[in-house]
Order: structure tokens, then C-alpha cells, then sequence
């Protein structure tokens, strides 16, 4: 789906700057950081109990089983898991003018998957349209933003529709631990509530929005004939008419409030990715959010 090659792809991660005194990298290491922190402790194994244990740490359910005392032994978890699930179905594609959804989608992810290798977090990647297309499980190295950003590049899709359920289903099930999840999407066809708030439950789960302004107004530009990008349904739209042109404003923004309505209902954080913008410094202002001390979910 991609015109540039994956080494571009992470070139342009590297390079998008947020200020003269730093790349959008080494600004976002560090804001995802913040936003992300490390979930604490993590159970590791239980063993007898000794004298001096907290007893705070009983493992009760080894205790009843095996008829003597044991204590849980945890170790403290600084590294995280990120695992980034693209949309790559036919209505990523959209663009008007400038970088496509899907390439603006791609940017971010890449971003992401830098900022998350140099906290030394583990990324993995899900591509879907209706099936999963491309998976890369989570793993942690200095090599992984280069396979996301290969993934990216290379992989053709074979699906020609929307359905997020079976990517999300594998990333819930890829994913032993409480993990963040970031999913990229236009989130205009397809059900996303229900897989969203299934791994919601457990996980940390953002929506990043694909927006282009350019789909939401007609250009007057009489008669226009257009074809659906997933179903490839054909109409002919009257852009030289300015009710017609109102109508379809009207039904654009009407769509964008319920899916912006459906993504709240599944209680993920919601940020807006515009396809004429580079993503770097929307992702700032939404890690500066996340990390705010007692805020609530992050808004669009």
C-alpha cells in the first residue's frame, strides 16, 4: 500500500523535528515514558514460606494446595509492552492531497515503535482488514522499529473490507501481561466497540483517529462521479449544487460525532492524527495529557 520504502518510512520517524534541540524520537522517548510507566511488580514464582516473610505475600491458593505455607516472589517490571495494530483496509488509502491515511498511520506507528525501543520496551505489530494480514509478536531490540516499518511497507493486503475483531483478538491473546495498545484506524466501517472494550478490560488501550479535512467538504465541482473504497460502489454526487454539498458536510460530521461516541463507549483513550499533518507533535500533546497527574481519559 505504500509508495516509500520501509528504510524511508524509518528515516522519516527518525528525522520529523518537534524543536531545534531535538528529533521527534528522542522527544517522544521521553513523553512515552511518562505517559506509559512500567506496571510495578510482576509475579515471577512462589516458594516455601520462611521465617521473616511478609506475610502480605502468601500465595494462598499454593498453600491450601500443597498443605504448607508459601509466599509469592515478584520482581519489579520496568520494561512495557506496545503492541500497535494498523488498519490497512482499502479506505486507508483516501488522499485527497498530500500522504494518504495509511501513510500518516504508518508514520506514527514507526514513531511509536522508536520511542518504545529506545525506553527498551517490547513492540510487536498487527495489520488487518477483515483478517489479519501481517503479526509480528512483541519482542524488544534495537532491530524491531525496522521489521514494524518492513511490515508496513511491504505487506499487500488481501482483504477488500473492515473488521478489527480478529486482529484484536490475537493482540489480547499475544499479550500475557497488561500491556499498551495502540490501535490506528479511520474507524468509519467495521465494529469496533465490542473487541475494543474486551481488551480495554484489561489492557491499556488508545484509538488513534485517521482524519483527512478533506473528506468532509465537496469541492464545487459539478457533477463527480465516486467509487467506495471497500465495497466499490459507484455514485454520481451534484457538487455544484450547495445543499448537496451541505448534506454531505452535514452527514460527514454527523458520522465522525457517532464514532467518536462508539470509540467512548469502549472506554479507550481517543486521539486525532490528521492526514495533512505530521503525527509527532499530535502524539506529544497526547502523551503530555496521559501523564498529567489525576487526568481523566484523553480526549480528541
Amino acid at each position: 500500500m505504500l509508495t516509500i520504502a520501509a528504510s524511508q518510512l524509518l528515516a522519516r520517524a527518525h528525522r520529523v523535528r518537534l524543536d531545534p534541540s531535538g528529533t521527534a524520537a528522542d522527544a517522544l522517548a521521553g513523553r512515552y515514558r511518562s505517559a506509559y510507566r512500567g506496571a510495578g511488580m510482576e509475579y515471577e514464582e512462589s516458594r516455601e514460606y520462611a521465617p521473616g516473610d511478609d506475610v502480605s505475600a502468601m500465595d494462598w491458593k499454593a498453600t491450601a494446595r500443597l498443605g504448607r505455607p508459601f509466599v509469592k516472589r515478584l520482581r519489579e517490571e520496568r520494561s512495557r509492552t506496545l503492541m500497535l495494530v494498523v488498519d490497512i483496509s482499502p479506505s486507508m488509502a483516501f488522499a485527497a492531497a498530500g500522504p494518504s491515511l495509511y501513510e500518516t498511520a504508518a508514520v506514527a506507528a514507526v514513531t511509536l515503535a522508536v520511542s518504545a525501543a529506545a525506553s527498551r520496551d517490547r513492540v510487536g505489530l498487527a495489520l488487518f482488514t477483515d483478517r489479519v494480514e501481517a503479526f509480528l509478536p512483541p519482542r524488544a531490540g534495537a532491530a524491531v522499529p525496522f521489521a514494524v516499518a518492513r511490515a508496513l511497507a511491504e505487506t499487500v493486503p488481501a482483504g477488500r473490507a473492515t473488521d478489527p475483531a480478529p486482529a484484536l483478538t490475537l493482540a489480547r491473546t499475544a499479550l500475557a501481561h497488561r500491556a499498551v495498545v495502540v490501535v490506528l484506524s479511520d474507524f468509519l466501517a467495521g465494529e469496533f466497540v465490542a473487541p475494543l472494550g474486551s481488551l480495554a478490560a484489561r489492557h491499556d488501550v488508545a484509538a488513534a483517529v485517521l482524519t483527512a479535512p478533506e473528506a468532509t467538504a465537496l469541492p464545487p465541482a459539478g457533477l463527480v462521479a465516486v467509487t467506495d473504497l471497500e465495497t466499490g460502489g459507484r455514485a454520481v454526487l451534484d457538487c455544484g449544487n450547495p445543499a448537496a454539498r451541505a448534506r454531505y458536510a452535514a452527514a460527514k460530521t454527523r458520522l465522525r460525532q457517532e464514532t467518536m461516541a462508539r470509540l467512548t463507549a469502549a472506554r479507550v483513550d481517543v486521539l486525532t492524527l490528521a492526514a495533512d499533518a505530521p503525527p509527532a507533535a499530535a502524539l506529544e500533546a497526547f502523551f503530555r495529557r496521559r501523564a498529567r497527574p489525576g487526568r481523566g481519559r484523553a480526549r480528541p
